[in-house]
């Protein structure tokens, strides 16, 4: 009888465990963002994803494309749980890019990420 009450007792245990560390796991992903930059003939072909650390974080995010350090073009967008950036602007051939990405969690800034690449 005590055998019997022992493995039950493991197995809500364990139950119990794997309950826990799956939730757990579903709702904390960390907070990550990447801007990409690709070319398309004489176009600069900007993208960015954001996501929160929670599924009902507010996300806003904006990128912004300098040749050098001169402004070239910016686009913005916000959303709930993660938020999507796109734009395409004209650009010179063999003249270098760079896209920087600013954006906040819940108002909060985080660091800004950037990417540079030539345009061929």
């Amino acid at each position: 009888m005590d055998y019997l009450k022992r493995r039950i007792l493991t197995l809500v245990t364990l139950t119990a465990l794997v309950l826990t560390i799956g939730s757990q796991a579903a709702e904390l992903r960390g907070i990550a963002a990447k801007p990409r930059i690709s070319f398309s003939n004489a176009t600069a072909i900007c993208t960015a994803v954001c996501y929160g650390d929670h599924s009902d974080d507010e996300v806003k995010a904006t990128l912004t494309l300098y040749q050098g350090s001169t402004y070239v073009d910016s686009w913005s967008n916000s959303g709930i749980d993660s938020v999507s950036v796109y734009g395409e602007s004209k650009v010179k051939s063999g003249k270098s890019y760079t896209l920087k990405l600013t954006y906040s969690v819940n108002g909060v800034s985080k660091p800004a990420v950037s990417t540079t690449a030539t345009c061929p």
